[in-house]
């Protein structure tokens, strides 16, 4: 069985990845536990921050999947030195110490959150626009990428907006959010006026994604990848009138302001011709309708909204400000 390092394997998509996939692949996690279950232990669980990686944590495999990198955008502003230094710099040395080792593929997680602002579809090779440190940092590590040669095949993945369930649950996505508060309240109120645009790909077809990429015989070295499929470019209105849809909710009311400015749809051309067999395993009816069964009887575990739990964990004194283990 072949080896899989999965770094940022117990969140929200890789503990799906492990779920799917801990049958094809001997994985091994490595990841900090910020947001699982207190005192997760697997004999292939490496736990350590990736700032202090050592060549000998990492020799042993023939591929990495990498994200373990801080999620998301309000995590971005705690401490913008901290997202580039985890983010960035943790990945820079994760990429030269996975040099000169057995490893043949390095899958990276974007996002396609580096193209920020566009009135025109994205495609690998549109200008990008990112608005966040977290996107920020995403482009700078697309940029070592490409720009230097490494041993091994590195592959980036510009994936959509996530959703869908899982086992280290989400609640700060913009469709897992809506849905949860659907159930819970019976009434949809969109701080927007709705109107901004974006591409959304559920988890489970991501971690899809990833297994073809690892299994791909054809070399697709430094490409580029947008992660999704057309018919979920959709706007925030779009989306939020489909999960009220499903709720049977009435009450669904939009505000006058875009507090988030990002606004963005997806060419996938390039995927759609590189897999032209690949079938999606949900759209948004059957993911609206996935969650729903998930989250109807859902209980809260603190871990669900990032930044909550981050500042948790540091108010009580566990981590410390540069997000390290006390």
């Amino acid at each position: 069985m072949e080896k899989l390092l999965l770094t940022g394997g117990l969140g929200y998509i890789g503990s799906k990845f492990l779920e799917k996939f801990s049958n094809y692949y001997e994985i091994t996690i490595l990841d900090t536990n910020f947001f699982f279950i207190e005192g997760y232990k697997d004999k292939n669980f490496i736990r350590t921050d990736i700032r202090n990686l050592k060549k000998e944590q990492i020799s042993k495999f023939d591929y990495v999947v990498h994200m373990s990198e801080l999620s998301n955008d309000p995590l971005g502003k705690l401490n913008p030195g901290v997202t580039k230094d985890i983010n960035h710099n943790g990945t820079k040395l994760l990429l030269n110490l996975c040099n000169n080792t057995n490893i043949k593929k390095f899958i990276y997680m974007s996002s396609a959150s580096v193209y920020g602002y566009t009135e025109e579809e994205s495609h690998e090779d549109s200008k990008i626009n990112p608005l966040t440190d977290y996107a920020k940092s995403k482009v700078l590590n697309e940029n070592y990428i490409v720009n230097h040669n490494f041993d091994f095949q590195t592959i980036i993945l510009r994936n959509s907006t996530a959703f869908g369930f899982s086992k280290n649950m989400r609640l700060d996505l913009v469709i897992n959010d809506l849905v949860f508060s659907g159930i819970r309240d019976n009434k949809l109120n969109i701080i927007s006026d709705g109107t901004p645009k974006r591409p959304f790909v559920h988890i489970s077809d991501i971690c899809n994604f990833i297994h073809k990429f690892i299994q791909e015989e054809r070399n697709f070295d430094n490409e580029i990848f947008n992660i999704g499929s057309k018919n979920l470019n959709l706007s925030i209105r779009d989306v939020a009138e489909k999960v009220a849809d499903h709720l049977n909710i009435e009450d669904l009311t939009f505000g006058a302001k875009d507090v988030d400015q990002r606004s963005y749809y997806l060419n996938f051309n390039k995927l759609t011709k590189t897999f032209n067999d690949f079938d999606f395993d949900f759209d948004l009816d059957t993911g609206i309708r996935d969650l729903v069964d998930n989250l109807n009887d859902y209980k809260l575990s603190e871990n669900e909204i990032r930044i909550e739990k981050i500042n948790k964990l540091i108010n009580e004194k566990r981590i410390d400000n540069y997000l390290n283990w006390i």
